[in-house]
């Protein structure tokens, strides 16, 4: 969805719809000229009246910012996705590969490479792992919380003239970049019901039980929380009475992850979880979690002070260095835990520093 901001109110924000049906259409391109040229005669302005002081002005808006999830974001703003080598908006990680075989239809065995996005680069590698294969490894290019190589409207144009998404992840130039009050990537923030909510909760919730590996475990891995004791956190979270101001009551976490509604996620953060674990896991990780769940509850909050930006910051970084050293620990069998989503939480306060509290550029149905 694209969320348009009007100058006249500070409390405005006009829905335009783009394209019709469930669907993506197969040509994007054809659906913008249109739109463009209705924003065109929005930012001139178009004849108004005022029935609450009579009077006829002339109304103009400006596209400013544009919400919406992952993939929808990498169609609008021609990006290659969040599967891709490059896969963020906001800043230039190079993916890390992982090979991931199948089995062929013929019977044979395939290989596949997914890219993960961890920090440093894997010191440690299965036995049958060939020398220079490692050197590849490590040789990649490591990263820390402070010098992530951020994209600049500048760098964005630069990417899309090279053409080669491979090596820079941007597929073009959007024509949405081409209207004066849009910056790419500044004008499309992470929306955090969906970076969040509905992707990072549910595979930190698949983590901490030990579920998160859909095939057997890698060697070693053991998660913070006992299948048996995450199953009874999941009929104590199923036998609580919560405020029904509080949206959707709790249900049973174990059993029922995959069916878990944003709101349901965001009750789990905010509410259920620290008193839930606590006792569960150990003091360091139980720490973490408090990190997280303060970061995020003041990220979405109605006003945020410039230190409190400040405190979301520094708790995301600590919360990140926690998660990579336990569940990654730079072993190249773990990389799959690296999803695009933890590492763009260290993003977050910046969207808060262009943009205000996260809660006024997610894409819940209600604008807070």
């Amino acid at each position: 969805m694209l969320v348009a901001y009007c100058r006249y109110s500070t409390d405005n924000f006009l829905p335009l719809g783009l394209t019709p049906g469930p669907r993506a259409p197969v040509d994007l391109a054809s659906f913008y000229h249109p739109l463009l040229d209705e924003l065109r005669l929005l930012r001139e302005g178009v004849p108004a009246y005022d029935a609450h002081t009579d009077e006829a002005f002339f109304l103009k808006a400006h596209l400013v910012l544009v919400t919406g999830d992952s993939p929808a974001i990498a169609k609008l703003m021609s990006f290659s996705g969040h599967s891709a080598r490059f896969p963020c908006r906001a800043c230039k990680i190079d993916g890390t590969a992982f090979k991931i075989t199948h089995r062929k239809k013929n019977g044979q065995q395939g290989e596949t490479t997914h890219y993960y996005f961890p920090l440093l680069p894997p010191t440690r590698f299965p036995s049958d792992f060939a020398a220079h294969v490692k050197s590849i490894y490590r040789h990649h290019p490591s990263y820390t919380v402070d010098d992530l190589p951020l994209r600049t409207p500048d760098n964005y144009q630069e990417d899309a003239f090279l053409d080669d998404p491979s090596l820079t992840g941007v597929k073009g130039i959007s024509p949405l970049s081409l209207i004066p009050t849009i910056q790419v990537p500044y004008s499309c923030p992470f929306d955090v019901m969906h970076l969040v909510y509905l992707g990072f909760v549910r595979d930190l919730c698949r983590l901490l039980s030990g579920s998160y590996f859909k095939k057997e475990s890698p060697v070693n891995h053991r998660s913070p929380i006992s299948k048996s004791e995450w199953e009874q956190l999941g009929k104590e979270m199923g036998m609580i009475e919560a405020p029904s101001n509080w949206g959707r009551p709790p249900r049973d976490i174990s059993k029922h992850i995959n069916g878990l509604k944003a709101e349901d996620c965001s009750n789990f953060l905010t509410h259920y979880m620290l008193p839930l674990i606590h006792g569960r896991v150990d003091d360091r990780s139980f720490t973490a979690l408090q990190q997280l769940v303060l970061a995020m509850s003041l990220a979405i909050s109605y006003e945020i002070e410039s230190t409190e930006l400040h405190l979301i910051d520094n708790l995301l970084k600590q919360f990140s260095d926690w998660f990579y050293s336990t569940f990654y620990r730079r072993e190249y069998d773990y990389l799959q835990v690296c999803k695009y989503t933890i590492h763009a939480l260290l993003h977050i306060p910046r969207e808060i520093r262009n943009w205000g509290p996260a809660s006024y550029f997610w894409q819940y149905a209600e604008v807070s």
